[in-house]
């Protein structure tokens, strides 16, 4: 990737995590846009790696560099598309952040519609820089999905932890004028969930908030 695309890529997810923090207040807006762009170039490194041996292992003998190209590509076309996106994003975080009941609010529908949302764009992405990938090496439609499939339940898996890892994006209406910090790392939230798919059941089931407080 070259220099101005990789500036581009970074310039897009800035814009959609400002969007994103929005729903929370203008602290995590700001945040956002150094903490989006760590995520998404944390996460094209580590699958850019990681396809590569994926695809030794299923049998695809495609060039190193050649994935990593398409890697990085995916995380670029994710990114123009999220930015262009941000305007409805912005949008609906304004509403839900001048709306919300200062405790739970519509946390949980905003979490998964941008879950949601990120993990199109990302399967959308995918298939462009895979089939042009799997032509130019020619690789049979009979290797090339498993190894697709493989690729793309490891980036939502990456993604995902990564996530979390670095979170918060917009956090709790209740933790709302608190201090909080950059990253959370492992450290479990406040409603106990310690990993990114703990995070999305609590969030499907609409977990109620602890009543003792000590947000932040």
């Amino acid at each position: 990737m070259s220099p101005t695309k990789l500036l581009v890529t970074l310039a897009c997810a800035a814009v959609y995590g400002f969007a994103l923090g929005t729903a929370h207040d203008d602290l995590y807006a700001a945040r956002n846009m150094a903490k989006f762009p760590l995520l998404i170039a944390s996460t094209a490194t580590i699958c850019a790696l990681s396809w590569w041996v994926v695809a030794q292992a299923l049998g695809a003998r495609l060039g190193f560099f050649a994935v990593q190209r398409a890697a990085w590509m995916l995380f670029h076309d994710v990114s123009l598309l999220l930015a262009s996106l941000s305007p409805a994003v912005w949008f609906v975080a304004l509403v839900m952040r001048r709306t919300d009941d200062g405790r739970l609010g519509e946390y949980d529908f905003y979490l998964k519609a941008n879950v949601l949302l990120i993990a199109s764009c990302g399967a959308l992405a995918l298939a462009r820089q895979a089939r042009t990938l799997m032509s130019s090496a020619a690789i049979p439609l009979e290797r090339a999905l498993p190894v697709v499939s493989a690729w793309l339940a490891l980036t939502l898996f990456v993604g995902g932890q990564v996530a979390f890892l670095l979170r918060p994006y917009f956090g709790f209406p209740a933790t709302r004028g608190g201090n909080p910090p950059w990253f959370l790392w492992n450290e479990a939230d406040v409603r106990g969930a310690t990993n990114f798919y703990e995070a999305m059941l609590q969030a499907i089931e609409k977990k109620a908030l602890p009543t003792n407080g000590g947000y932040r």
